[in-house]
């Protein structure tokens, strides 16, 4: 029984090591349960995510009972023999898929959201598709997207399931034969790489090739050595490392993930940081110490093109001697000529 988002520990079911967010969601798997009197697994007033996978419920009154509740998931699990199957009470945002319903005295219930409007999903698209549902009356012939490519049937029925309640809720892709849960883990192809590239002294940016799935990656990990340090959707193939230390090997690795938590280590890579530059080269140094720049800057342009002008200045003027001739020249010229007794 979890009642609001800070019930989900394992005092109370919850596994692994999820944080409740939409990459990381708390997990509630790996378990065979039963209660005669009331709700194998009740969960009511969350919002964090949250998967319940793997577990086999039989012979209770309720099986999964969701009460205002959002971000929900039932996949890969077995409700058989129980006197309700699973109930989504004014819930929304969760994902009812890949499991069996077996003879269930009331499979499904789902009564919306409040207002009354559905969000709630009971199937996977065309390629996951829906839930195995033991009182499904309809046939398989077709196929496809609509399933109107006939005669070819796919293992889906032709006609959706629909779910009782008031939300008008359907699976629309049912299963026509028991839910085997997957086991197999993403693929990686030959020659995948884990590259790095923009490496700084405290950062860099990794890329890696993508992997397949027989069913579809949903998610990549990425560690750092045995640390995970992040999560990413499966349409993304890149991820920015921070907070590193400058001259420093890093050692990365990167998983590939499918829906039923099967995990494959990727390639891997080992990067050393640069080294951190001397302290008169950093941009720290030259911006607090601009003004001495400046200064310099000054003295160099006077030594290279002022003190040159000046002195060029200097040598270009007449001497003494020869402004003193210049000056008396006019007089010389006076006395040599003409008559002196006049002069004198």
């Amino acid at each position: 029984m979890i009642v609001g988002n800070a019930a989900f520990t394992p005092a109370n079911g919850v596994t692994g090591s999820g944080n409740g967010s939409l990459l990381n969601p708390y997990t509630i798997r790996d378990l065979n349960l039963t209660n005669g009197s009331g709700a194998a697994i009740s969960i009511s007033n969350t919002t964090a995510y949250f998967v319940i996978q793997n577990v086999f419920i039989f012979s209770s009154s309720y099986a999964i009972v969701f009460f205002n509740v959002t971000n929900g998931e039932v996949s890969n699990s077995t409700l058989y023999q129980n006197n309700h199957g699973i109930l989504l009470l004014y819930s929304n945002d969760t994902d009812v898929f890949n499991n069996n319903f077996v003879r269930n005295s009331v499979q499904a219930n789902d009564t919306g959201t409040l207002p009354k409007n559905n969000y709630n999903s009971w199937d996977n698209g065309y390629g996951g598709g829906g839930n195995y549902w033991s009182d499904y009356k309809w046939a398989d012939n077709c196929s496809g997207y609509n399933q109107n490519l006939c005669p070819n049937p796919d293992g889906i029925g032709d006609k959706p399931y629909q779910i009782p309640g008031d939300s008008a809720s359907a699976d629309i892709y049912p299963l026509m034969r028991p839910y085997y849960p997957d086991t197999t883990p993403p693929f990686w192809p030959p020659g995948s790489k884990l590259i790095a590239s923009h490496v700084t002294l405290t950062s860099l940016a990794l890329n890696w090739t993508l992997a397949t799935d027989d069913i579809g990656v949903v998610s990549y990990r990425i560690f750092e050595g045995q640390t995970l340090i992040g999560n990413v959707t499966a349409n993304k193939s890149s991820f920015n490392v921070t907070s590193l230390k400058p001259a420093t090997s890093y050692t990365f690795k990167v998983q590939a993930g499918d829906r039923a938590d099967n995990w494959s280590d990727g390639p891997s890579l080992s990067v050393t940081t640069p080294s951190k530059p001397p302290w008169y080269l950093t941009a720290a140094f030259w911006i607090a110490n601009w003004y001495l720049f400046a200064i310099a800057g000054i003295v160099l342009v006077s030594a290279i093109v002022i003190i040159p002008r000046l002195k060029k200045g200097k040598n270009t003027a007449s001497p003494p001697n020869q402004l003193i001739d210049q000056k008396h020249g006019g007089n010389q010229d006076l006395i040599g000529s003409g008559d002196n007794s006049s002069l004198v």
